[in-house]
């Protein structure tokens, strides 16, 4: 689940640079969080930053890593992943059974059957 926290504006005076913690998405071990943070700077480009934080005994929640992305970049990333996000949705079968979207492979040496028949062995013609 996403957890949207309030934005949080951290002002960095010397550098004129500012930003949003957008939100913070937990992962499926409790020790590790995904961070979405928008920056701005005094000049009024932004662009976003991922970072992978790490909880540590005695430390607290740290940076593991960092992606910077410039606008354009961030863009495309919103895009592939609404790509993503229609992948990883189930589709519901007439059935009302769900399934996640697979392509299916026949197996070597029979052929897909017409409706109504039986699965028979592929002819060998060589």
């Amino acid at each position: 689940m996403t957890q949207n926290l309030q934005h949080q504006r951290i002002g960095v005076p010397e550098g004129g640079m500012w930003e949003e913690v957008i939100a913070t998405i937990p992962q499926e071990r409790e020790d590790l969080l995904l961070e979405v943070v928008l920056r701005h700077s005094g000049a009024g480009s932004s662009e976003v930053e991922l970072r992978s934080l790490a909880w540590g005994n005695g430390l607290g929640w740290y940076r593991q890593n960092t992606l910077r992305l410039d606008r354009a970049a961030a863009q495309r990333l919103l895009g592939a992943l609404g790509s993503v996000r229609r992948r990883l949705e189930p589709i519901k079968l007439g059935t009302g059974a769900y399934r996640h979207d697979a392509k299916i492979l026949d197996f070597p040496g029979k052929v897909r059957a017409e409706a109504g028949s039986d699965d028979k062995p592929a002819s060998s013609a060589r």
